[in-house]
C-alpha cells in the first residue's frame, strides 16, 4: 500500500468516477484503475461497487476511507512539521456551509487566513442542514458551519455566534411591531426548505404556541435568499432570516422586519468536524481563525 493508492481511493471515493479522480491527480484514468485495483488486491476486498453511471463505496469502503484520509492527512502533517522553518501552508480546504455562516463569519475567516497562507485554496458549497451533516459525515467536507448545535458522537460541534430570527415583509406591507402569530395566515409565505435549520427552528417555536403548521401558506420554497428576499421586497409574500443578513439586505431592498408574540427564536451557529477525521494542517490553523471573531 502507497500513497498514490490512497489519493486514488479517496479521489474515486470523492468524485465517484475514475476519469474525475484522475483529472485532480494527473493520472490517466487506467492508471487511477490499476491504483485501485492493486489497493483491493492487498486488502483482500473490494471497495467500490462499480456501475455503468456511477462508482460507490462499499461497506468495507466506506470503513477503509475514514483510515485513508487520515493516513494522507498524517503524512502530510509530517512534512508540513518538518518543513516548518519555511512557515508555510498549503493545500485545499472543503467548507460545506449554511446561508448565515457563509455571508456573516465565513467571508472575514478567509480574509484574514488568506493574508496568513495565501497558498491556501478554499472550495465553498452551501447547502442546507441536512446536507452539511451529511458532507462532514462521509468527509465530503473538511468543515461544516450551520445553524444548529448538534450532539451526535460522529461530530466535534464547536460554537460560533449566536443570532436572531426576524419575520420580514414588504416596506408596504400593514405588519409592524408586534403582531399576533394569527395574523400570519392572512398573507402567503415564503418558505426555507424542511431541510433548513432555519426552518425547523421556526416550526418548533409555531407548534409550541399550539398552532398547527397548515395554517402558513407557502407559495415558493427556496433555500436562495437573494430569491427569498426580492420576492418580499415586491410583496409576494412574507418571510423570515437571520437579523444579521436582514440588516445587509435592508440596505438595498425595500424590507421592514417585525415581531410575532411567543416568537423569540435565537439560533446558534455552529462549526461541525468530523471526530473520527485527522484534519490537515491547513484546516487546523484555520478553525482557530473563527475563534478569533468572536
Amino acid at each position: 500500500m502507497d500513497f498514490k493508492q490512497l489519493e486514488a481511493f479517496v479521489n474515486v471515493a470523492r468524485y465517484k468516477n475514475f476519469s474525475k479522480a484522475g483529472k485532480v491527480l494527473y493520472l490517466s484514468q487506467p492508471t487511477i484503475s490499476l491504483h485501485i485495483a492493486n489497493l483491493e488486491k492487498e486488502l483482500n476486498t473490494p471497495l467500490f461497487d462499480r456501475t455503468s453511471k456511477e462508482v460507490n463505496l462499499t461497506p468495507a469502503g466506506v470503513e477503509f476511507l475514514n483510515d485513508a484520509l487520515d493516513m494522507i492527512n498524517m503524512k502530510n502533517r509530517a512534512i508540513y512539521n518538518l518543513v516548518n522553518s519555511q512557515k508555510k501552508i498549503s493545500g485545499a480546504i472543503r467548507i460545506s456551509t449554511s446561508t448565515t455562516p457563509s455571508l456573516v463569519i465565513l467571508p472575514q475567516a478567509i480574509e484574514i487566513y488568506r493574508k496568513m497562507h495565501p497558498e491556501v485554496t478554499f472550495i465553498v458549497e452551501e447547502k442546507s442542514s441536512s446536507e452539511i451533516l451529511e458532507d462532514v459525515c462521509s468527509l465530503t467536507s473538511d468543515i461544516g458551519l450551520i445553524g444548529m448545535h448538534v450532539e451526535n458522537e460522529r461530530f466535534i460541534s464547536q460554537h460560533l455566534f449566536d443570532d436572531e430570527l426576524v419575520f420580514i415583509c414588504s416596506e408596504d406591507t400593514p405588519l409592524d411591531g408586534i403582531v399576533e402569530i394569527s395574523e400570519l395566515s392572512k398573507y402567503h409565505f415564503i418558505s426555507r426548505s424542511d431541510q433548513s435549520a432555519t426552518r425547523i427552528e421556526l416550526e418548533r417555536a409555531i407548534i409550541a404556541q399550539g398552532y398547527h403548521l397548515d395554517f402558513l401558506e407557502s407559495v415558493v420554497v427556496s433555500d436562495n435568499m437573494n430569491l427569498i428576499i426580492r420576492l418580499v421586497s415586491q410583496g409576494v409574500g412574507i418571510s423570515y432570516m437571520s437579523k444579521t443578513l436582514f440588516e445587509c439586505y435592508q440596505k438595498v431592498l425595500a424590507v421592514k422586519d417585525f415581531k410575532v408574540r411567543g416568537l423569540n427564536i435565537s439560533r446558534h451557529i455552529h462549526l461541525l468536524t468530523n471526530r473520527r477525521r485527522t484534519l490537515s494542517p491547513a484546516a487546523e490553523d484555520f478553525i482557530k481563525v473563527f475563534h478569533t471573531l468572536k
